[in-house]
């Protein structure tokens, strides 16, 4: 049985980590992002690539025909499994990237407390 535990929210989205309760084993744990009406699953080297995803969409297409105007508009996010595209505003994108750093910086806050045995 697979236990969704909270890991992080904002006002984009919300993280889990996903938990099989009968396996403990710390490298298949993935972490859930439910973004609107969407849930990916990714691990921790998927999110740290979505993150530079994300931050890449801030510097804009950089092509001589767009000339840096047309930015904001879609990213997209690969999983091994599927391709989604993203639209964008400036508060979308900010409120992604609040998101993926919570989870990353909870996601290491956690790992360093369980290994310590510290509760």
């Amino acid at each position: 049985m697979y236990i969704l535990d909270p890991l992080y929210c904002n006002s984009t989205g919300t993280a889990y980590t996903v938990k099989n309760n009968n396996d403990e084993d710390e490298a298949q744990q993935k972490i859930q992002l439910q973004i609107g009406d969407i849930a990916v699953l990714m691990n921790n080297k998927e999110i740290k690539t979505f993150l530079t995803v994300i931050r890449s969409a801030r510097k804009g297409c950089q092509c001589k025909k767009c000339d840096n105007k047309n930015f904001y508009k879609t990213i997209k996010c690969n999983t091994p499994k599927v391709e989604i595209n993203f639209k964008l505003t400036p508060e979308i994108l900010d409120g992604l990237e609040e998101l993926v750093l919570g989870v990353l910086f909870h996601k290491e806050y956690k790992d360093i407390l369980e290994n310590n045995e510290i509760s």
